[in-house]
């Protein structure tokens, strides 16, 4: 009898599934993320913009009835429980979803508590499977299929959503539930309407004039949403749910803030996680979350906190570009200093107005640069070593073999330094209107403090850091509000997803080049070609990617490592386009594996080039004698082993290594040659070791154009077809996990552990010639 009357009310309400549960006014299986997505069709939580918690709650005649769900929603699937103390019946609902490009499939497994002893569904359980396809910007298809439960028939339904302008800005829905062995069948239609940002107004018709009116508003990181049913025009309920976003939407109460802050604090290439603590963003992230502001009407302006600076040249020149971008659009960019060097002054230069804290100064003196060496202290220890180069510029060896900078060292990196002044200079100059009489009084009279700054017309005003937002309400004339550019990047643009984006993935390969895995070591960040070979390949089989953009921050190392990568690039090119884009150094093995992309992007005052080659071996044989170790050799071959490092060279074991190397030089030439379409004289003539700067590497050819990640990140969406420059990006390496605890390879406990980290580095004792450029530490602030 219980039964009979609960099918009864079942068959009258408003729902599609007639399983008992929570009233879901807006059932539509091709769109099941417009309501509870797990409890309509388990594969709508893959659509969903963001991980999401429901809170739902029954109304009676606009009064409020009591809390009945909650329902916890990611793009992984998701939890929901429902209890209703009337029936005496509580149900439980666990999902799961995956989506691969237009496609997604989701199962979830219901029951209800078996210890509710006076309900026929009572420890009854069923399962659900659904599907949608989004194979185009205006159609969705979905279909479920939920078991046998109780004396529930199985349940079939499929639905079609249409949207006909391409967007959520209206969408229409169809549903068919079919007919079963004691349930007829049933259809229903419904449409939505976002007439306003923030503002969902849905409804739905059915049969037996069977209805729903439901409106949602969201505020940001919180939203409302509620249903009202009607049957034969008869007023049922209402049924809503309180929702919590992880990441903000756009509001219907308050518009988005006007400005973006951007912070110069942290300026790491790689993405990364410290334990337990949050994920954060590469470079490349944080750039193009800030770019994605110079064509958004809704974004006036850029507050720029400038107190701390940790930028290179590269990413200075990448930063000031965006910014000029944003004054080329008509909107105002601000920047906030405590000091200024060359870098950090050079990117303020593009701004609208400079203020800088009252104590500050500014300090703009050209670039340095410095090299060491060390054969005079190797010569104390006893160490000697014995290296060898091809190139006149390859010079990474002087610093273990010359006690002195070589002409050839010095040339080269006087060239660099000239160049980086150069675009010193022209920015500073454009972006404040300075003279050249005054641009050298810049250089030569420096540092600049107190209000001798503003009245050489360095920066605009002194003020301490929490006058700063009060400045520039004074400057517009009016109040405004402000929001992190990358939390304004992460807000969808969408409520949901719809269909697989096109994407552009960059792999970011930083560090020392070594073979196997990367990691770290006593000389730094090491990238390894099995790492990054993974890396690409793993991008070029990820969702919707198209193209792929090698962001590239190395100053070479393991000859084959790099091959191993250039290799990587060519297969990788048969598949999509491979742009490649230059941090501030790319030389060498970081050149060479750059060589074979489709097309090379270079910073004005990235390092590059270094096309030459170095081998040897350090020899210890001195430094054993003095601490009275004795070492006898015993060998059956009477060449000997050249690698030995207790003895020097033979003369017959040196040409041979040289042989050696120079086949290893002529395949870095080829390879270069093969990849820019030159000769081989050609690339020798620029070759022999030096480095360049990007303006000249330009000229000659070793790289197509001048430009950041952002340029290259353009142009790798243009040969793939897209009409967006900046279009979705997915980034690798991708930080998964708890994060990681880095432990500086400089604390070591003793002799013994310093002894083991330089044995055990895997860039100092690589058994291939190294493709490594010069070292030259520039004082870039």
């Amino acid at each position: 009898m219980l039964t009979s009357l609960l099918i009864t009310q079942l068959l009258v309400s408003w729902a599609m599934d007639l399983a008992p549960g929570p009233s879901v006014p807006f059932w539509w299986t091709a769109y099941p993320e417009a309501d509870n997505a797990l409890l309509v069709n388990p594969s709508g939580t893959a659509w969903l913009a963001s991980n999401t918690m429901r809170i739902g709650f029954v109304l009676s005649d606009s009064a409020f009835e009591r809390f009945d769900r909650i329902t916890l929603d990611s793009r992984s699937g998701g939890f929901t429980g429902w209890w209703d103390d009337s029936q005496s019946l509580r149900r439980f609902t666990s999902g799961g979803s995956f989506r691969y490009g237009d496609i997604a499939a989701g199962l979830s497994y219901t029951w209800y508590d078996p210890t509710v002893n006076n309900h026929p569904q009572s420890g009854e359980k069923f399962f659900t499977a659904g599907l949608t396809w989004r194979p185009d910007p205006h159609l969705g298809l979905g279909a479920t299929a939920r078991t046998e439960t109780g004396d529930i028939d199985p349940c079939c339904i499929a639905g079609a959503a249409v949207r006909p302008l391409g967007s959520h800005m209206i969408t229409l829905t169809g549903d068919y539930r079919f007919k079963s062995e004691n349930f007829p069948d049933r259809w229903s239609a419904g449409i939505e309407i976002r007439p306003l940002s923030g503002i969902a107004v849905r409804g739905s018709f059915g049969e037996n004039e069977t209805m729903s009116f439901g409106v949602q508003m969201d505020m940001g990181r919180i939203g409302i949403t509620a249903g009202a049913d009607l049957n034969d025009g008869e007023y049922t309920g209402t049924t809503g749910e309180i929702l919590l976003y992880d990441s903000p939407r756009s509001s219907a109460v308050q518009p988005l803030p006007e400005f973006l802050t951007y912070s110069t604090g942290y300026g790491d290439e790689l993405p990364s996680r410290s334990f337990l603590g949050p994920r954060k963003p590469s470079f490349t992230e944080r750039i193009a979350a800030l770019a994605a502001g110079v064509n958004d009407p809704s974004v006036e302006g850029v507050l720029l906190d400038m107190s701390d600076y940790s930028y290179n040249t590269a990413q200075s020149e990448e930063l000031r570009d965006v910014l000029v971008d944003y004054r080329s659009a008509g909107k105002p960019v601000y920047a906030y200093m405590e000091y200024a060097g060359n870098s950090s002054y050079y990117t303020a230069s593009a701004c609208r107005a400079i203020c800088i804290h009252r104590a500050g100064h500014i300090s703009v003196h050209g670039f340095t640069g410095y090299t060491f060496f060390l054969r005079g202290f190797l010569d104390k220890l006893g160490i000697y070593p014995e290296l060898m180069h091809i190139g006149d510029y390859k010079n990474f060896s002087d610093m273990f073999t010359e006690y002195s900078i070589s002409d050839a060292q010095r040339e080269a990196a006087t060239a660099l330094l000239e160049n980086m002044k150069n675009e010193l200079v022209r920015g500073i100059s454009e972006g404040r209107g300075l003279e050249p009489a005054q641009m050298d009084i810049l250089f030569r009279e420096g540092p600049f403090a107190g209000e001798q700054m503003a009245t050489m017309g360095l920066v605009d005003t002194l003020l301490y850091n929490d006058q700063f937002e009060d400045f520039v309400k004074k400057d517009l004339g009016r109040s405004f509000s402000t929001i992190d550019s990358y939390k304004y990047a992460a807000i969808p643009s969408e409520p949901s997803l719809w269909g697989s984006n096109p994407r552009i993935a960059v792999v970011i390969a930083d560090g020392n080049i070594i073979n196997g895995r990367s990691g770290s070591s006593i000389t730094g960040r090491n990238m390894g070609s099995d790492t990054v070979t993974e890396m690409l390949e793993q991008a070029a089989s990820s969702e919707g990617v198209k193209a792929i953009v090698l962001r590239i921050n190395s100053g070479g190392g393991d000859a084959m490592a790099s091959d191993d990568m250039y290799h990587a690039v060519e297969n990788i090119r048969k598949k999509m386009p491979v742009v490649v884009s230059m941090g501030s150094v790319a030389a060498s093995g970081g050149y060479y594996m750059a060589a074979g992309a489709d097309a090379i992007f270079a910073g004005r005052t990235t390092v590059t080039g270094s096309i030459g080659i170095i081998s040897g071996k350090i020899v210890y044989g001195n430094l054993l004698e003095k601490l009275g170790i004795n070492i006898e050799k015993v060998e059956i071959e009477p060449s000997g082993n050249p690698g030995n490092p207790f003895e020097p060279f033979t003369e017959d074991q040196r040409d041979r290594e040289f042989a050696a190397m120079r086949q290893g030089y002529e395949l870095f030439v080829n390879t270069v040659a093969e990849g820019r379409n030159m000769t081989f004289e050609e690339v020798d003539a620029i070759g022999q070791g030096r480095v360049w700067a990007g303006t000249d590497a330009l000229e000659l050819g070793l790289v197509d154009n001048n430009g950041g990640v952002l340029d290259a990140i353009a142009h790798a969406s243009h040969l793939a077809g897209l009409d967006e420059p900046l279009p979705e990006l997915v980034v690798f390496p991708q930080v998964t996990g708890l994060g990681s605890i880095n432990i500086s390879p400089l604390g070591l406990a003793s002799l013994t552990d310093a002894v083991s980290e330089l044995t055990d580095d895997p860039l100092l004792n690589s058994p291939a010639p190294l493709y490594l450029s010069p070292m030259i530490i520039i004082d870039e602030e």
